[in-house]
């Protein structure tokens, strides 16, 4: 099996035949796959046929671009990794050199186990709109087509459906409707193979070739209506150290096969940097009666720097003349922006080296579909490659709905709410990231509704259309996200998790934590390290491959299962940093990993222990789970108490001394799981970004009272509440504010929690400065605490919000 990388029919016949490769293409063709994150693919020209001189290759094939998935905007979109990111971002080095000796260069897009692929489109909307994607990459970076690889999809990850019947083929129709000047190739694996059929439609009626995807095997992939003359049946791993490569007997064999049966394509893969002509030179001869020479220079390679584009790309505030496009900003990073109408080959640039996370765009046309596209500046000389968003239409002038939020997350219920405009009236539309059906509401007279009737613990997507008077709707809103979350759970005082070394895990969710700064950080205390090879014992992280984690644990196949282990990936290879310190079972300690862009480091129990100097941006991007990572062999034994995640390096003061409880609101804080719920199928988060840890194999016998550190909120605050220190007005109208009575105390803090027991807002009060405002709250129930000097509760109760 392949090498894994860190990732109208008539009408569709006619163009398939079209004249796509040089009139003087080999027979059979000749497809080289160049794995660029170890090989430069300008090899793939240095390889002629000795007495015609003709390019032994007629195509080359990027490996390879990821399909990953944005959780926040359930879509799937092209990812590269910082070498196909190298690649693209220097066409003029590496592509078209080769297409000017008559190779055309392809890009491979591979899943990457984020539950995104070409098999799980759940609907035409969404199969377009990676098509569009799709396109606008290989028309921007001059490129000849795409090669499709249903690999490595990791297909339900994330909440994403399974595979279905109508998605590969509708995704080929997009494609081809997009970009009928290029090629469409198909890596014949994987559920692909068996969804091929849609609506009396064929997926060969849009692939121009397809090969076996078996190396070393002699196969020919089924592809109707495609006869030979389009496909490879053999499946050839250039030879090298790799023990999977094809030994030069069996390729003879396979290039005898293929020009006996008369198969049309010949496929190699993973063509190096070193001198492989006379290996070469045995299918050649067999195939063309002629050696291979190198008739070029072989070319080394370098690691691409890793950039990244944003995420999160959505539009609102479509007026018909203008709208605002919106991403999920960096603070390290600054951007350029692009947009164009739909049927226009010319970009027109909006900014360059712009911060921010939105910007205007003005003298639409109405009525008018858009495409826009965003890239990162990493450094003055480094920026992302592109990044693709949805296509949107200027509308009519009635202002599409903006400013989605959720919240109040109750398992069956969530608020949601919208920017309150000039609409008569809305409809709202929402299901969950997995359906392909939405659930519609109309007639809302308000700018916020309650869902009812939710699952818990699982991921919706939702959009509002406005409706105006003379009888003109908007288009609708980009998507909002949230998770429903689990049924509300009081605490009933301090607890931690423990898990059985076995089968007990939590599942957090996709993260994206690419960049320069990190933190780990929370409590653990093993009952029993790992005592067989490769003697891990995870605690937390990300791990999709070498190219892609980050991740705490003990041990590791050449250290001690008792020394704590940091790793980051940087490029293709991870940077692993181990404790000078070893741990005793049974004893609880505080464990932090932080990078700062200078440096990884580790500390136990507040105090410095290890440390490496190493810079630039690493990529972690994935499922983030506690107590497991990549799989059930390696999880631990022990307990796991105040976890979080920060996107920034806490100093060592911060680390000491907020080691059992930080503010939700704290800058940087992505995800806290307190772990004090004590029951349930869930830890929820006690940030609002909602990284809710679903418990696998777990039950309400793993929450336990051993714990290094107290609640930060029981059922004792909310039975305290004293007459004396009373919350007014309550209810409260949301915008407005609200004092506190505090007596027998000239300083205090209050501190509000929603009904999960989730902190939501934290401030210091007195006897004359005493008011809090309601501005981000939504309607709903908290709770309030008011604690003194020492963290002594001296009232708590609950406040409702209007």
């Amino acid at each position: 099996m392949r090498k894994k990388s860190f990732f109208i029919p008539l009408m569709a016949l006619m163009l398939q035949t079209a004249p796509l490769l040089k009139a003087q293409q080999l027979n059979p063709l000749g497809i080289c796959y160049v794995e660029v994150n170890n090989n430069n693919p300008l090899n793939a020209g240095s390889y002629t046929l000795q007495n015609t001189n003709r390019q032994l290759f007629d195509v080359a094939i990027i490996f390879a671009a990821n399909i990953n998935y944005d959780v926040s905007k359930g879509r799937a979109y092209i990812s590269n990794n910082n070498n196909v990111t190298k690649v693209l971002n220097d066409v003029n080095t590496y592509v078209k050199p080769l297409q000017q000796k008559g190779i055309k260069v392809l890009l491979d897009l591979l899943g990457n186990h984020q539950g995104a692929g070409i098999s799980n489109f759940p609907n035409r909307e969404a199969a377009k709109d990676f098509a569009l994607q799709v396109a606008n990459t290989v028309y921007t970076y001059g490129l000849d087509g795409v090669d499709l690889d249903d690999e490595y999809a990791g297909y339900g990850n994330n909440g994403t459906g399974q595979p279905n019947n109508s998605s590969f083929v509708m995704l080929l129709q997009e494609l081809k409707a997009a970009m009928p000047d290029k090629l469409i190739t198909f890596y014949y694996y994987g559920p692909a193979t068996t969804r091929q059929s849609y609506n009396g439609d064929l997926a060969g009626n849009y692939i121009n070739y397809t090969w076996n995807a078996m190396y070393s095997t002699y196969n020919a992939p089924v592809v109707p209506p495609l006869d030979k003359t389009k496909i490879s049946a053999a499946a050839t791993w250039i030879q090298n150290s790799n023990s999977s490569s094809t030994s030069a007997a069996t390729l003879a064999n396979l290039a005898t096969s293929s020009k006996n049966d008369g198969y049309g394509v010949f496929m190699w893969y993973d063509l190096g940097g070193t001198n492989v002509a006379n290996y070469l030179s045995t299918g050649s001869n067999i195939l063309y009666n002629e050696n291979t020479t190198l008739s070029g220079q072989l070319y080394s390679w370098s690691q691409g720097q890793t950039c990244d584009p944003p995420l999160g790309l959505d539009v609102s505030n479509v007026t018909g003349t203008s709208a605002k496009l919106n991403w999920i900003s960096n603070a390290s990073q600054s951007y350029n922006i692009d947009y164009k109408p739909a049927n226009s080959t010319v970009w027109t640039n909006i900014a360059n080296n712009y911060s921010g996370n939105n910007i205007m765009v003005n003298n639409l046309t109405l009525n008018t579909d858009y495409d826009w596209r965003i890239q990162s500046n990493c450094s003055p000389t480094l920026t992302s490659t592109y990044i693709f968003a949805p296509r949107f239409n200027s509308g009519n002038g009635c202002a599409t709905p903006s400013g989605l939020t959720s919240g109040s997350y109750l398992g069956n219920t969530a608020q949601v709410s919208w920017d309150a405009g000039t609409a008569s009236s809305y409809t709202l539309q929402y299901k969950t990231t997995a359906a392909t059906a939405w659930s519609e509401i109309q007639n809302i007279t308000t700018n916020t509704y309650a869902l009812q009737n939710l699952t818990p613990n699982t991921n919706y997507v939702w959009k509002v259309q406005a409706a105006c008077n003379g009888g003109t709707t908007s288009t609708y809103s980009g998507e909002g996200t949230f998770n429903s979350g689990f049924a509300p759970v009081t605490s009933p005082g301090a607890r931690s998790l423990a898990f059985n070394g076995s089968t007990n895990y939590l599942n957090a969710g996709q993260f994206n934590l690419s960049g320069n700064a990190v933190t780990f950080e929370g409590w653990v205390k093993v009952n029993a390290f790992k005592s067989g090879f490769p003697y891990i014992s995870s605690v937390m992280g990300i791990e999709v491959g070498d190219n892609n984690s980050a991740m705490l644990r003990f041990g590791d196949g050449n250290l001690a299962n008792n020394k704590l282990q940091f790793i980051l990936s940087f490029g293709s290879s991870q940077v692993k940093l181990n404790t000078n310190a070893t741990f005793n079972t049974n004893t609880w300690y505080h464990i932090a990993a932080t990078y700062d862009g200078t440096a990884m480091k580790l500390y136990v129990n507040g105090t410095l222990d290890a440390s490496a100097p190493v810079t630039g941006n690493f990529t972690a991007n994935g499922i983030l789970y506690l107590g497991r990572n990549y799989d059930n062999s390696r999880t631990i034994n022990g307990f796991l108490d105040e976890f979080r995640v920060w996107k920034k390096a806490l100093t060592p003061q911060e680390i000491l001394s907020n080691s059992c409880n930080v503010p939700a609101n704290s800058a940087g804080l992505e995800a806290n799981w307190k772990m004090d719920e004590g029951s349930g199928t869930g830890a929820l988060d006690a940030t609002s970004n909602t990284h809710f840890a679903t418990l696998v194999s777990m039950t309400d016998a793993n929450w336990r009272t051993d714990v290094p550190c107290t609640a930060s909120l029981s059922v004792k605050d909310i039975e305290t509440s004293k007459e004396s220190n009373a919350a007014y007005p309550n209810p409260v109208k949301r915008g407005s504010d609200i004092h506190f009575t505090i007596t027998g105390s000239s300083a205090a803090e209050v501190s509000v929690f929603d009904v999960s027991g989730k902190l939501l807002k934290k401030q210091n009060i007195n006897q004359n400065n005493n008011v809090m405002n309601t501005q981000d709250l939504i309607s709903g129930t908290y709770i309030y605490r008011i604690t003194a000097s020492g963290n002594k509760v001296i009232s708590s109760g609950k406040i409702i919000v209007k």
